[in-house]
């Protein structure tokens, strides 16, 4: 397997020609027509942790979520144990079956700050199906209060926006206990989301097949804009990924169709924890292209989303708000309102809201859901009027 060090973003994504393409397809306003979403049952492919399938019950082959009525994995591990027939306990039952990693006391960090774990880079560049090469750039805890293995979660970035502009979240992520990948997925302008995601999974594979600490039955997709519905995409077609934090998602596809860019909205309820962190000052735009139109903003992906989720809306925010370096990221990113929260101010959000989300959910720490929606949110965040949340 070839080491990259991707970063430095394709060079493709720093420049693009004509301002008109990058408008009609940041935003991509208008969803296409929905189809029957790929299936979230993997089949009888096996398992990383030895079961052997993605779902011990009837195979999910008309397109739909098994919703959890069966056990999810026949394996020794299982994602849900078996316990109530395979429902999700939503993270208050420990996932895999075994002791509490945390002990309940030792790895719990504020989620604002970097947390206490050391890391060490692995990088990699799998080739999909597709044929399209996905550099891999991860970071891995090598010590810090709770042992390996360590929950995976993948960060994807928006379109044609620098892989680059993510490694804070990488960092952050990293620093709290999970093994943090940037996925560099190509996304030229003629879109193809659904390979996209496919491209995505096989990241996701060569992650559990190279990197010796990452748990396989703890697994999240955290994705900006495009990688944010990408993300939902992934854990609809993928019943490894157990959670996913979208950050200002959009569900366009225009200069696409209903089978290459079908609508992620569409493919929800999907039976996982999910959070989506967005704005509305770029909900509307001049001449219509708007960078996160009303009609697929984050806010769309949240009402049909199932339980347990959160929506936390940053109070003038914008949608380039939620990468590292707006200035430094290029052309893509100046075709955006400019925002009133501060830059630094709006990264402190989102990095905590994608750590708390992952460590309560993926984890079962209860004690995030203080900086999700409890006493250190309401002091930070919403007394202030910062960010406005509500929860399901």
């Amino acid at each position: 397997m070839t080491s990259v060090d991707v970063s430095v973003p394709r060079a493709a994504r720093d420049t693009l020609p004509i301002a008109c393409v990058i408008l009609a397809l940041v935003a991509c306003s208008g969803g296409a027509d929905p189809i029957d979403p790929p299936s979230r049952d993997a089949g009888v492919a096996p398992r990383a942790d030895g079961g052997t399938a993605s779902d011990a019950g009837s195979a999910s082959d008309a397109g739909h979520i098994d919703a959890g009525e069966s056990p999810r994995d026949g394996g020794p591990n299982a994602i849900d144990s078996g316990v109530d027939a395979g429902t999700r306990d939503g993270g208050e039952i420990e996932r895999d079956g075994g002791a509490p990693r945390d002990g309940g006391v030792d790895d719990f960090a504020a989620p604002n700050q970097p947390g206490p774990f050391t890391t060490t880079a692995q990088t990699g560049t799998p080739t999909a199906t597709s044929g399209n090469d996905v550099p891999m750039d991860c970071l891995v805890p090598t010590a810090g209060p709770a042992n390996a293995p360590y929950p995976v979660a993948l960060v994807l970035h928006g379109f044609r926006i620098p892989v680059g502009q993510y490694r804070g979240y990488v960092e952050r992520l990293a620093s709290h206990g999970f093994v943090a990948c940037a996925v560099d997925f190509e996304a030229g302008f003629v879109p193809n989301h659904v390979e996209h995601a496919q491209d995505i999974l096989a990241g996701l594979d060569w992650v559990l097949a190279n990197v010796a600490d990452a748990d396989s039955a703890r697994i999240a997709l955290v994705g900006h804009s495009l990688g944010g519905k990408l993300a939902v995409y992934g854990a609809a077609m993928d019943p490894r990924v157990g959670a996913i934090v979208g950050l200002d998602p959009v569900d366009g596809s225009m200069i696409c169709n209903a089978t290459r860019c079908p609508d992620a909205t569409d493919m929800l309820p999907v039976a996982i924890p999910m959070a989506f962190l967005g704005e509305t000052l770029d909900q509307t735009g001049a001449g219509g292209q708007a960078c996160a139109p009303a009609a697929d903003n984050y806010a769309t992906f949240y009402t049909p989303a199932s339980s347990p989720a959160i929506e936390v809306t940053l109070n003038g925010a914008s949608h380039m708000s939620f990468v590292d370096d707006p200035v430094g990221c290029g052309l893509v990113c100046s075709f955006c309102e400019e925002p009133t929260l501060a830059q630094a101010t709006a990264l402190e959000i989102s990095r905590a809201y994608a750590v708390s989300f992952l460590r309560r959910h993926l984890l079962g720490d209860a004690r995030y859901d203080a900086w999700l929606t409890g006493a250190d949110a309401d002091a930070a965040w919403i007394q202030p009027g910062t960010i406005s949340v509500q929860s399901k």
